[in-house]
Formats: structure tokens, sequence, C-alpha cells
């Protein structure tokens, strides 16, 4: 569901939203495959009309794929089954939701994320008429889903490796067979654009943005809080930060005379992830529902990410709130953040306790850095510039949005 607050992938859907709204009447259609179903205000307040499809379950040959009893059977069987997993609850709904279209006329249509691309049918071919067809990957699908697969074999789960290689392989195919088809193909990075566009896609980049939020005033902390933010239940999130845990975070209290604080907010963590809470000096908010509070009490903000694909949303996040941040080359990677800049860039588990040691001991290194990005999310992450993008996209006279 859409909203200017919460999941990443949310307030990128809440983006476009707001956009749309502001030069046309939008009807959202919600396929709540992942995610809050429940219609919001922020959406209400934007969309003319709003429609939850019912998730009738998986298409019959992926329910049998899943019943599968041996694990690498059923990998056999997803193999050969060659679509993405999260597409298989999405065929059995096109019917439904050619009906809920099939009387309204659109000048444009925007789907979310490549695995709904199958509900760009209706206006394929000869049905499409004049509605232009624009499909939101945000990431490379295929990239994050290899990168998945690549963490799970370091950690020696080679099924679940297995698994993540044949769901970019099915991505692969489906990218292949859909993009093309749309009028624009939009990424969150040139990175990503310029992957997208191999797929035989005519590629956009629109950036990643988070509102400039109003700062809460900084809160004297008696000893260095360190914050990550993320959606617990997604597996690189889930690993960053069990990796920062078990590999840095022992350390750094070790080396400072004051035990640092960690505090992990997100919802949906795993049951690992969730223990966590029974170990000093670490905090697991589930439910935070002021994000500017987290930030307010924050030294530092870490992301110390090793897979998934897109841009990261939290780390604009913080450069508007004035952290310090630490993240990996991956974690930054297709923002205009540069390590030694912006924020530092630390790739193993010692350079990263020396990144979060010298923002923690160095404040004047601290507040150069946060200068620098603050400036740089008001100039490249405005929500102004990218309403603009937006608006050309639509181009002149648009009066209904999908």
């Amino acid at each position: 569901m859409p909203s200017d607050r919460g999941n990443g992938l949310a307030m990128r859907a809440g983006f476009f939203l707001d956009a749309y709204a502001g030069i046309a009447d939008v009807d959202l259609i919600i396929v709540p495959v992942t995610g809050s179903a429940e219609p919001s205000s922020f959406a209400r307040n934007r969309a003319r009309r709003i429609e939850v499809l019912e998730l009738a379950g998986a298409d019959s040959h992926y329910t049998l794929v899943a019943s599968v009893a041996d694990p690498d059977t059923r990998l056999s069987a997803f193999r050969f089954y060659g679509r993405p997993s999260l597409a298989a609850f999405v065929n059995p709904l096109v019917p439904h939701f050619q009906s809920l279209v099939a009387d309204s006329h659109y000048d444009l249509v925007h789907i979310f994320r490549l695995y709904l691309a199958e509900l760009a049918a209706p206006w394929l071919g000869t049905n499409r008429g004049r509605a232009r067809l624009v499909i939101d990957c945000d990431e490379n699908d295929v990239l994050a889903y290899r990168r998945i697969g690549a963490i799970e074999r370091r950690l020696g789960h080679a099924l679940a490796a297995e698994m993540a290689e044949a769901e970019a392989s099915a991505f692969v195919r489906f990218a292949k067979t859909w993009l093309p088809q749309f009028d624009v193909v939009i990424a969150a990075s040139r990175r990503e654009a310029r992957s997208l566009a191999a797929f035989g896609a005519r590629t956009l980049t629109v950036a990643n943005v988070v509102p400039a939020p109003k700062r809460s005033p900084r809160r004297a902390a008696h000893v260095p809080t360190i914050l990550f933010v993320g959606t617990l239940g997604y597996a690189p999130n889930a690993e960053a930060i069990m990796w920062f845990v078990t590999r840095v975070f022992r350390r750094l209290q070790r080396a400072l005379a004051y035990r640092p604080r960690l505090i992990i907010v997100g919802r949906h963590p795993p049951a690992a992830l969730a223990r966590l809470r029974f170990q000093r000096g670490i905090e697991v908010w589930d439910n935070a529902t002021e994000i500017g509070r987290c930030y307010s009490s924050a030294d530092l903000v870490i992301a110390p990410l090793r897979a998934g694909g897109g841009t990261r949303i939290k780390l604009i996040e913080a450069a508007h709130y004035g952290v310090p941040i630490v993240t990996t080359t991956l974690g930054a990677e297709g923002t205009s953040f540069q390590n030694g800049v912006d924020m530092l860039v630390a790739d193993n588990a010692d350079a990263f306790l020396r990144a979060c040691l010298l923002l923690i001991r160095n404040r004047s290194l601290s507040r150069r850095l946060t200068r620098y990005a603050r400036t740089k999310a008001n100039r490249d992450y405005s929500q102004a510039y990218w309403r603009l993008q937006v608006a050309n996209l639509v181009g002149q006279g648009v009066a209904k949005v999908a």
C-alpha cells in the first residue's frame, strides 16, 4: 500500500501516487502479495478509486511444486516451472483485474514491480488503445536474487542458494518476455536501469526520494547509540544486521569505555533476530511509529548490506536527519553518496569496526560528513525535481492514471 513512511517500497509507491495525483485522476488497484492491504489515509487522499484484489492462492502448477516434500525434487520442479514464485500468485488474479478495468479508459497504466507485469495484458496488442504502459521495477530482481544466492552459499545454505539462483533464472525469462512490451521501464538508479536495458527495455531512472523531515532535536545520550532501520523480514536486511552483531558489535562494545547501544528498527523480524533483544546493549523495535524519534537519539546509522538491489531509502533518510552513516559498497550502490565525503564505506568486519569507532570518536568528522550528506540529499533526491520528471513522463493533458 503506497505510503509516505515506513517500508521503502511503500514509500516509493507513495511517491509515484503523490506525483500522479498532482496532475491526474488516479485509480489505485492493490495486489496484496506482500505487505499491508489496508487502504491508508495517504492513499485515500490521493486516489479517486481504490480496489484491493483478494488473493485466491497460487496457480495450480506452483501449488503442485510447493507441495513436493523432498527439497531437492521441489527445487527441480521449481526450475521446470520457470516463473518467479511471487508471479504465481498474480496470474490467477488477471481475469478479475481485467473485469475491474474493462469499462475504464486510461492515458497511462503504471505497474509496480516486475512480478506484476502480467497485469498489463489488457493494454497489450490490439486492446492497448492510447494507454501508455509504464513499469517501475525499482531494482533488477535478477541481480538481487543472485546476490542473495551468494550470501546463502557463503553461509553454507546450499539448498537456499540454489533456490535463490532458480528465482534469478526465472526473473531472467520473465524480464525478457515482459519488459520489451512496456513503453518505459523505470529503475531507482542508473546502474539498475542499464542492467534492465539488456532485456530490450526502454529505461528511465527515477530515484528514491524521502520528504525532508522536520528534524527532531537531538537527545543527549549517555552511551553511543547505533541505529539500523529496515524491513527485517527481507532476507538481506536480516543477514546484514546479524553479520554486524556477530562480527562487529561485540568488538565495538569491548573497544569503547561506554558500551554502545544498538537499536534495530523494522517489522517482521525472524525469530533469531527477535531474540537479539535479550542480549545486552541491543534493542529490537518492531512497532516503532515515529521514525524521527529513532534518528534523533542516534549517533550513527549503519547499513551493512551484502545482498539485495535498488537504492537504500534508509541512507537518504539518515542524511536528511543529519546522522552519520557507515555502509558497505553494496549499501551505497546506486546513490550519489561518496565514501569519505558524505559517509564511510567498509566491506569487511575490521574496516566496518574502524569506521564506526572513527565516527563515534571524531565528532568534527561526523559533523562534516552529515553536512555534505544533507546537502546532497536535498539536491539529488529532491521530491520537487523527481515529481517534475514523472510529470514529463506522463505528458500534457493526462486525465486518468491506473
